[in-house]
């Protein structure tokens, strides 16, 4: 075992040192405390003689013990937590059979649109993709308000009829 005598003079010069280390780790005073203790216990149980590098080796536990801490603290918070809590969650997530028909709608959308005539597309793109009012589409694409009407209202019905819903 390390003799009695070299802890001390290793505490007295270090020990300031690895408790802050330890605290900017853990920001919480008493468990850097602890561990700083913890770490000279180590090394007072240690039967080989002290290492060459008695700060690299206090580290080297404190990182340690800074690991074994966060395990133990993270199950235990998991481990707080007791069945019946969990039977109340709901998760509003969709399943997988209705993101499966989301995405099937999703491709029928899309093949629809690519079947629109351009001019259609664009009106339909400008008026309800982007937020156009039917005057400014109107004039980027250079028709009437009137044009812009008859566009969006025959590229609606094209794809209501194609992905065969009803509004």
């Amino acid at each position: 075992m390390t003799s009695e005598k070299e802890v001390e003079r290793i505490y007295a010069e270090y020990s300031g040192r690895l408790r802050r280390y330890l605290l900017l780790k853990t920001r919480q005073p008493e468990l850097a405390a602890d561990l700083t203790q913890e770490c000279f216990a180590r090394l007072l149980q240690r039967d080989e003689p002290l290492p060459d590098n008695p700060l690299s080796y206090l580290f080297t536990i404190a990182n340690h013990l800074l690991i074994d801490h966060r395990r133990n603290h993270n199950q235990a918070r998991t481990e707080q937590v007791g069945d019946s809590a969990l039977e109340d969650i709901f998760d509003e997530s969709p399943g997988p059979d209705l993101r499966v028909e989301a995405y099937q709608r999703l491709e029928r959308l899309q093949d629809a649109l690519r079947e629109l005539p351009p001019r259609s597309f664009e009106v339909f793109r400008l008026c309800r993709l982007e937020g156009l009012s039917y005057s400014e589409a109107a004039q980027q694409l250079g028709i009437s308000v009137s044009s812009v009407q008859k566009h969006l209202t025959m590229a609606i019905a094209f794809l209501v009829a194609r992905s065969g819903e009803r509004r």
